[in-house]
Order: structure tokens, then sequence, then C-alpha cells
């Protein structure tokens, strides 16, 4: 029987998703609805979730939706989604023996928060439970058997068990950054925007803890995003996979990956304590073998590559928002531009992550590139933009 699966995803980016999910035999199409972050699918059994969820690495989330429908912004809507959590047969889903949870994610405006729809929603739960088969169903808040979610955006709820989890949803590639705890963001859709082959030559030329590169080779070789967060995943919890051994069916998911890929891959910084740390995450990734790094500015990558070495230039310059100085970070994207014009060619892209990208656009526009696309994203918590910069002409000689 078909089921309808909901993923989450960094704002901005639903497209890249829709195609990875594609190549991953889901049929999916974003912002239902017309709500950013949001990905529907549909797939044939669970088990089909499980191992997209295990594999994609585009997403936040997957969902297997029990429920979905209007709520009201205002307190009343606090009965509506205790009316839509009530509706769902939870016996199906729920063995006696099972504990459960409910996690929630609100966004916009509303008179409730999402502790508010976590406590109405786990009362609906217990309600339902106890008419259907006269129990009260168990409570653990961490680490429970079953994690509802209860996700609230504008007047859309959607009620599903999520197949991720917490503690994946934190781990992964990213835990192995040494600095600091980051869920995956729009840098796992960098490689997809740029239309980058493991054949070019793929720089970041301020790739810090070397996320990017590391993503790169990691897609390069077709290795699932959650191979090295095994243990973490709700799905191995959940009651209906009773039986299943996970350990030996993520082998099975793993076989799609080749360690044998050697992809043309070159990250530098200005900072070696940062470089250093790129490294030791790229042995933790078992990728070290396929990148070259080196302590080095940016403005010195014409003297590293000649004109045409380069397919694809990828990179997060710093916002100087946060920490530095504005002036700095201006000056960073400035070099950047003029380094990239340097050494790609004419079927050279540019993919720039950036919280100005008024900087960049009067740079792009001198040096002979056209932005092709952008992806409005939020980078952590602040507005950011994906551009994927092209050649004004292209390779045939054409105004692009």
């Amino acid at each position: 029987m078909p089921h309808k699966v909901l993923f989450t995803t960094p704002r901005g980016v639903e497209d890249l998703v829709v195609q990875e999910l594609a190549t991953l035999g889901v049929e999916a199409r974003p912002r239902l609805f017309g709500l950013d972050g949001w990905v529907w699918g549909t797939i044939d059994e669970p088990m089909t979730l499980a191992r997209v969820c295990y594999q994609a690495r585009t997403i936040f989330r997957g969902l297997l939706v029990l429920a979905e429908g209007q709520v009201r912004r205002t307190v009343e809507g606090l009965q509506d989604i205790y009316d839509l959590v009530y509706g769902v047969d939870w016996a199906e889903w729920l063995p006696s023996e099972a504990t459960f949870c409910v996690r929630s994610t609100r966004n916009g405006r509303h008179a409730y928060q999402s502790p508010d729809i976590e406590r109405t929603g786990g009362q609906a739960v217990i309600d339902r439970l106890l008419a259907q088969t006269g129990r009260r169903q168990k409570v653990r808040l961490v680490h429970p058997d079953v994690l509802i979610r209860v996700d609230v955006t504008g007047e859309r709820c959607v009620i599903g068990i999520d197949f991720v989890g917490e503690e994946a949803c934190i781990a992964g590639l990213s835990r192995l950054r040494p600095s600091r705890r980051h869920q995956r963001h729009p840098r796992s859709g960098d490689g997809d925007a740029s239309g980058w082959q493991p054949h070019e030559q793929l720089v970041d030329p301020m790739c810090g803890g070397g996320t990017i590169v590391l993503e790169a080779a990691l897609m390069a070789r077709k290795v699932p995003a959650g191979f090295f967060r095994k243990e973490n995943f709700a799905f191995r919890q959940l009651p209906f996979f009773s039986g299943v051994n996970f350990d030996e069916v993520m082998w099975q998911w793993d076989t799609v990956a080749d360690w044998t890929v050697q992809a043309r891959l070159f990250g530098s910084d200005i900072s070696p304590r940062h470089l250093l740390g790129a490294q030791q995450n790229a042995e933790r990734a078992l990728v070290a073998d396929t990148i070259r790094w080196q302590v080095t500015e940016v403005a010195a990558l014409p003297q590293l590559f000649r004109k045409g070495e380069v397919q694809v230039v990828i990179t997060n310059p710093p916002f100087g928002v946060r920490s530095g100085s504005p002036r700095k970070a201006r000056d960073a994207h400035r070099d950047l531009v003029i380094a990239a014009d340097a050494v790609l060619g004419e079927d050279g892209r540019l993919v720039v992550i950036t919280h100005h990208p008024e900087w960049i656009e009067p740079l792009t526009e001198v040096a002979g590139f056209r932005i092709r696309q952008r992806y409005e994203v939020l980078h952590g918590d602040l507005p950011a933009e994906i551009l994927v910069c092209t050649r004004t002409v292209n390779a045939g000689g054409e105004q692009g």
C-alpha cells in the first residue's frame, strides 16, 4: 500500500532534494501547499523510507505521514491539533510495550508554542489508545521507541512518525568537525547545484573545517549520508521493524558505495589550525586519499592552477556578521571572484554561499560571470543565498 511521506530540508534547496530523491527511487514534489522546506513523496513500504533517510544527503528528516490538516493560528488551534492526532489509529503503530514521545517544530505566528503542541499531541495519543485498548501508553522523553512529530507551519499541521530522530539529525559527517555541532545545511547540496562530476577539478579556497570538499568526496564515492551514524537512526527502534537486523540491512545499503573512486578535490584556507582540522576530518571520513590540502590565501589560487585547470569553485566566504570585520569579509568576496576568474575556463562554475549577494553581483558582471541560479536558504539562523555562476560566454562563444 502506498504511504505518503514528508521530507524536511533547508529552505531554498527543495528542488535539489527532489532531484536526489529521484535517484533514490522516490517521486517527490516540492513546496506542497506553498510551504518552504517541505518536500512530499510517496513510497511503497516503510522500509523504503528507512533506506532513503539513510542514504539521502540533502534532507533533515523523513516522516511517515499519518495525518495532516488545517489548524487555526489562535489558541483554538490546539483543539484542531488534538482532533487531528486523536483521529489516527495509534493501535496500529504503537504496540502495548512501546514507548513514545511527541516533538514539534512550529513555523509562523501562532497563539501557542511548540511545547503546547507537544503536550496536546501527547495527550491525544494517550486518550485515543485508552479509548481503543483501555491501556495508558508509556511516555519516554529520551530514546523512545516511537518518535511522533506534530509539525505546524502556518495553518498546516502534519502528524507522522520520525524515521531520522534527534541524534541522527545532528550527527553524521558534520560531527567530525571539531569546533561545533551543526546540522546538515546548504553545503550538502552545493555539489548538486554546480553539476560537478568527480573527474572535474573542484576547489574550495576558504574551506575552514573542510565540509564542502568532504561532502563532495563522499558524494563522488556514493557513500550513504548515514554511513557514519548507523546507531542513531530512529527507525531502528520502531516496533513494526521488530526482528529486522539493521546492521545487516545497512551493510546491503552500503554496497552502493565505491571507495575506489578518485575525485579531483582541493581545499585551502589561510588558517593552519582550520586546515589541520579539515585534514583530520578527512581521515575520519575515509576520504583523505582523494583530497589535496594547502595553507594559502584565496588570492594565491592563480599561482596554484592555470586558467582552465579548475572546473568548479565552491566556497562559503566569511559573512562578517558575528565575528571578524565586515570590511575584511567584503574583501574576501572580491578576492574570491578575482581568483575564480583567473582559474576557471569557459565551462567553469562558481558557487558561493553568502549572506551578502549584493557584494557578489556587481563583481560577477565585471569578471564575466552571470548568476545562472540562486537559492534562498538559511545558513544556521542567518538568511543566505547560494549563487551558481557561469561564464557570460559559453564554450560555443555565444552569449549566455
